[in-house]
């Protein structure tokens, strides 16, 4: 199927006025943000300082593969070529509290800006954040990107403002909405959110975000694992995606058709059961036992000098030794529970390989974006009412199966 560098291809010729400013071209700036750039680039077009990324020594590395292709397609795509830079912010922090932040803003067009967060790139320390979302819901970056929602509202009073941000920084983008004052958040055209991990009820339920929710929309694809970690009370669509599941992560291998996502029957059934665990391993792991468990481990990355997940996943046999090492110098007790909940999340995920769901019956169940009716969107499943029945249709269908196996 065709990607969004085929869009870019196709349709980079073609300015906004001839065809308007649409999810991909939001999935691709989304990507843009994680190139190595500073704010010495702002005033200049993205076509420019994309030429200078493809001849610097040091990018060089990056050139052979989708961001290569995206770098090189911004130098002959006027579409997106000839967007101005009018802002770059990069911000890395360890105190008071983990902090891997980078947001642009971007003039589309005379009346409306872009605002774009970056999402986790491979530094420890946004990790690190990444972990604090799993069991927080709030961390410090989401307000450090509300900040600069209201910095850059303030610095163009005139414009109409679009969201985007993929997976933390699509987190980022609807939650600065949801908290922004109300005559910003008028000025919002959309908040859109390309695999984004989700929110807790606490934030959703939020006067500011039911407010705002109408706004908001993500895109997750169909073997999504990062955007199954949370809830999605947005609009939430499902893009199609050839690629395994571990490749899903980048919308640029999403499935494209000419100036739209192509979408999925729905989440597959691997995705569905990755949430189930996920949902488990929220709900099994006290809050407090967790927050110690991921301060020992991080400040045991910190003192075996390793900042950088490539550090660990460069070189396989390298990086299981030094993750090795990570684990062994922690406390005994504390070094079981880290185990213990990672060989929980497998088992679970395992244990899970044989639910209904994979009968292919789960297209019969009613839908539903709580985790609190998890494991997978559907409303059959909740721990507080164990004697739930599923629906007759479906427990029909699996007596059949059963009786012809027993045959």
């Amino acid at each position: 199927m065709a990607s969004s560098l085929d869009y870019l291809r196709w349709r980079g010729d073609l300015s906004f006025k001839e065809k308007p400013f649409n999810s991909v071209d939001a999935s691709l700036l989304s990507s843009v943000i994680y190139l190595p750039i500073d704010k010495s680039a702002i005033n200049h077009t993205l076509g420019e300082v994309a030429e200078k990324l493809s001849k610097l020594p040091s990018f060089q590395h990056q050139m052979h593969d989708e961001t290569g292709a995206e770098v090189l397609l911004l130098t002959k795509s006027p579409r997106l070529g000839n967007i101005t830079i009018l802002d770059w912010t990069n911000k890395m922090e360890k105190d008071p509290y983990p902090l891997q932040f980078s947001a642009a803003t971007f003039r589309l067009d005379p009346n409306t800006i872009i605002i774009v967060y970056r999402g986790t790139d491979s530094s420890i320390i946004g990790w690190n954040e990444d972990m604090n979302m799993s069991y927080m819901p709030k961390i410090y970056g989401q307000n450090v990107a509300a900040n600069y929602l209201t910095k850059i509202a303030k610095k163009f009073p005139n414009d109409r403002i679009y969201l985007l941000g993929h997976s933390k920084g699509g987190n980022f983008a609807q939650y600065s909405l949801s908290i922004a004052k109300p005559q910003i958040q008028d000025r919002v055209i959309k908040a859109l959110c390309f695999d984004g991990p989700g929110f807790f009820h606490k934030i959703s339920s939020a006067p500011g975000f039911i407010r705002t929710i109408s706004k908001m929309k993500t895109y997750l694809p169909e073997a999504s694992v990062i955007g199954t970690m949370l809830d999605h009370p947005e609009r939430t669509l499902i893009v199609k995606s050839t690629v395994p599941m571990c490749y899903q992560h980048d919308p640029r291998r999403w499935a494209i058709g000419r100036d739209s996502f192509v979408l999925a029957r729905g989440l597959t059934p691997g995705a569905r059961i990755m949430r189930h665990a996920l949902i488990h391993f929220n709900n099994s792991i006290p809050e407090d036992k967790r927050s110690e468990m991921f301060s020992a481990l991080f400040d045991a990355f910190e003192s075996s000098n390793i900042k950088d997940v490539n550090q660990l996943t460069a070189h396989k046999i390298i990086g299981t030794y030094r993750l090795s090492r990570v684990i062994m110098s922690l406390d005994p007790k504390l070094r079981k529970v880290i185990i213990a909940v990672f060989t929980d999340i497998w088992n679970s995920y395992r244990k899970n390989m044989n639910l209904p769901l994979i009968e292919n019956g789960y297209d019969f169940y009613p839908k539903s974006n709580d985790s609190k009716k998890g494991p997978v969107f559907f409303e059959f499943y909740d721990p507080a009412t164990p004697n739930l029945k599923l629906p007759k249709e479906v427990e029909a269908k699996l007596n059949k199966k059963k009786g012809k196996s027993a045959k």
